[in-house]
């Protein structure tokens, strides 16, 4: 395993900027929205090596202040950095996530409050430390949390890999993580240790220890090492301020007051084998609970639709009419209009930034909160919707309607995507969608300027919000609303001329998304009071582990690096963000898909569709989320063996994930992203073939063959969209495969 090519090392913002809105552009967006056909990828950089300041130590190293440690010096009474976590004094926050940042609060769900700082998250090159002001609402770190720290040189052969999770299950396993429930039982949770590789020295590269499983929320989860060595094997030594907690010589020192948590520590790992003189580090985390995460969308959701019981007042604006020789699957294309209420107020991205970093500032969205802290509306607003609708539809017989979900910072107008039509002609189907506002094509600037002053980062899945809720308000009215319209009661039919009345059959009624769609959709899913059935293509979830795995991250990571130049900074940026990301995450929506769902919804499920190889979201989720036991099974065929999981037989009713072979081989472990050139045999045009393997008979050749992204391939695939309408309209997953992992033919 390699690691990246270093672009740059921490060049002035300034210079950098212009650079990295460029690259902005390289986003895959052509593979990840699904438009008419999947193209090759842009040739974006992987990422980048970080680079140091002058002195090539990290940004927030040891304390707020860059102080270091004194192994031999007595702990001091009096806290010396009153933001920071002693028990990893090379850097600021760490171990992550922390008791530290845990504030006892009695009036929340799980008795504690995040209580960052203002100097414990990373700084920028302009020297803005993240604000804490937008965890202070939280209750406990979201349910996608990894462990960060920081050994370096330390040797993990044999630890635990994503691959292979049983060796953290081990009695003697070196880290262990453990679920503790509210009578004090643990349960050990499975894990697997990766290094960054972004990182550029492997001394500096910090280590994520990786939950197996999605954790649950409002629970107390229990973190320890033991028996650490470093590659030259010598034993890694407790830092001074852990060894007195551990040892119980914090009498008289800053510590003190944190002693009795740690007894508990201590005790809870000594249940599990783990005895308290072995450790070398330890500590515990909360969860935060499901009203904090899900708390303000369901709000919006409830009282929205309790108001406007027919969803919303939805107008035609446009339409483009086609032949069956023009297209044979589409013969009309609408753009319409609809209004909705708007919880947003405007603000400027970037607003603590020194005065002049950025020219303009751009602009964006965040929610309106009222004195409670709670969403407030603040009017309605206007947004864009269309609707493909088929041929087989002109001749006035009922047709199903389906919800799309466009691809990575897309637009809804990626419904017309040839897949779609298709499909839609095929199967008697009805598709429509509009923007996920929040992650459409209009917010791809302001979270290009976020990721230089990561404070604003809050505003993305704030801003979400308001896209779910008009997702659910267009689902409604398509349902309610949409077959009343005049230019759909009386359509002219592009062939005859003839006017025909287009029928909504209202019990078919599902979702379908790909990519950035197929991940929220399992946020949509589990949200929505009117579908009960979607299809999720080449989905994932937990974006903090999936980014760094994504070629379509590559553009936005060099500009986080140029803000924040220490690898150490960006990893702890990346599961502190998490935390509010898991607010629309579909990671801690799963679980309220069918095992656990919110009040006044149905249960629902899903059928994920992946692709062997995925360059752009990381088929690893998928298995975490089919080893959570929250009702997604792995269905057999898969492909490989997936650690811990017992594979679903065909035919099965409920949800599951299905797995699709191109030819593309598994990509190597590690969170970088896997494209790769192989020699092989050319395919096709360019020198570029789905599988080196399988090239179409009169294609081959001597040279190399670039392997192509299956990420955009399987939706054009007749046999998985039979298994996607019959999933969609029976509830069950059938083999259309014979049994060999759906490779091609």
């Amino acid at each position: 395993m390699t690691t990246l090519r270093p672009m740059f090392a921490a060049p002035a913002a300034r210079r950098i900027l212009p650079l990295a809105l460029a690259l902005t552009a390289l986003v895959a967006l052509p593979g990840c929205g699904g438009d008419d056909e999947p193209s090759a990828e842009a040739d974006t950089a992987a990422g980048v090596e970080d680079g140091t300041t002058g002195d090539g130590v990290g940004g927030d190293s040891t304390s707020a202040d860059g102080a270091t440690s004194d192994a031999s010096a007595p702990l001091p009474a009096t806290d010396p950095a009153p933001d920071c976590d002693p028990l990893q004094p090379s850097w600021c926050s760490l171990p992550w996530p922390s008791n530290r940042f845990l504030k006892a609060d009695k009036s929340s769900n799980t008795g504690w409050r995040l209580n960052f700082g203002a100097t414990t998250l990373p700084k920028n090159l302009q020297g803005v430390h993240v604000s804490p002001e937008p965890f202070k609402r939280f209750d406990g770190y979201g349910v996608s949390s990894g462990v960060i720290v920081h050994f370096p040189n330390l040797d993990i052969a044999g630890w635990a890999t994503e691959d292979d999770l049983a060796p953290s299950m081990a009695k003697d396993a070196p880290v262990v993580l453990l679920e503790v429930d509210s009578a004090g039982k643990v349960t050990r949770v499975p894990t697997w240790a990766e290094f960054d590789l972004t990182a550029g020295e492997p001394s500096k590269q910090a280590l994520f220890v990786r939950p197996g499983v999605i954790l649950k929320e409002a629970t107390r989860y229990v973190v320890g090492f033991r028996g650490l060595k470093t590659v030259d094997g010598k034993p890694v030594p407790a830092s001074p301020a852990f060894a007195a907690l551990r040892d119980k010589a914090t009498d008289g020192t800053y510590l003190a007051p944190r002693q009795s948590r740690f007894d508990e520590v201590f005790a809870l790992l000594e249940k599990d084998g783990f005895a308290r003189k072995d450790a070398v580090l330890a500590w515990d985390f909360v969860t935060a609970s499901s009203e904090v995460m899900h708390g303000d969308l369901l709000q919006m959701r409830d009282t929205e639709l309790k108001a406007l019981p027919l969803g919303a007042e939805i107008t035609i604006t446009n339409v483009q009419s086609y032949t069956k020789k023009q297209d044979p699957n589409m013969a009309l294309y609408l753009t319409g209009e609809m209004t909705i209420p708007s919880y947003l107020e405007s603000f400027t991205v970037g607003e603590r930034l020194p005065k002049g970093t950025f020219d303009p500032l751009e602009k964006s969205e965040r929610l309106a909160r009222d004195t409670a802290g709670k969403p407030k509306k603040t009017g309605t607003r206007k947004a864009t919707f269309w609707v493909t609708v088929p041929h087989s539809a002109m001749d006035g017989s009922p047709h199903g309607i389906v919800q799309y979900g466009h691809g990575l910072l897309g637009k809804g107008s990626q419904v017309k995507g040839g897949f779609n039509r298709k499909i839609g002609n095929d199967y008697k189907l009805i598709h429509f969608a509009c923007n996920w506002t929040g992650m459409a094509a209009e917010d791809e600037k302001p979270i290009t300027q976020m990721v230089f002053e990561f404070s604003d980062f809050y505003m993305l899945p704030e801003r979400m919000h308001q896209g779910f809720l008009e997702a659910l308000l267009l689902g409604r009215a398509m349902r309610e609303r949409f077959a009343t319209l005049p230019q759909v009661k009386a359509a002219v039919n592009p062939e005859t001329g003839a006017k025909v009345a287009i029928a909504v059959d209202k019990k078919r009624f599902y979702y379908t998304g790909i990519s950035q769609g197929g991940i929220y959709g399992a946020t949509y899913m589990a949200l929505s009071t009117d579908v009960t059935r979607g299809h999720l293509g080449v989905p994932g979830q937990n974006y903090s582990l999936l980014l760094h795995r994504s070629v379509d991250f590559a553009p936005f990571f060099v500009v986080m690096v140029a803000a924040y130049p220490e690898s150490i900074d960006r990893a702890i940026l990346l599961l502190s963000g998490q935390t509010l990301w898991d607010q629309v995450d579909p990671a801690s929506y799963y679980r309220h898909m069918k095992v656990a769902p919110f009040p006044g919804t149905p249960k629902h499920d899903v059928l994920l569709a992946s692709a062997k190889g995925d360059w752009q979201v990381a088929l690893l989720t998928n298995e975490i989320t089919a080893r959570s036991d929250i009702g997604v099974k792995l269905m057999k065929s898969y492909g490989k063996t997936v650690s811990l999981v017992t594979p679903q037989s065909y035919p099965y009713t409920g949800s599951g994930v299905v797995n699709y072979d191109i030819g593309n081989p598994w990509p190597k472990p590690g969170n970088l992203p896997d494209d790769t050139t192989v020699p092989g045999k050319v395919c096709g045009e360019k020198n570029q073939c789905w599988a080196t393997a399988r090239c179409p008979k009169g294609t081959e050749g001597a040279a190399a063959c670039t392997l192509k992204d299956p990420h955009g391939r399987i939706r054009y695939l007749d046999h998985h969209n039979k298994q996607l309408v019959h999933f969609l309209d029976t509830g069950e997953i059938i083999d259309v495969c014979g049994g060999d992992a759906c490779t091609p033919n």
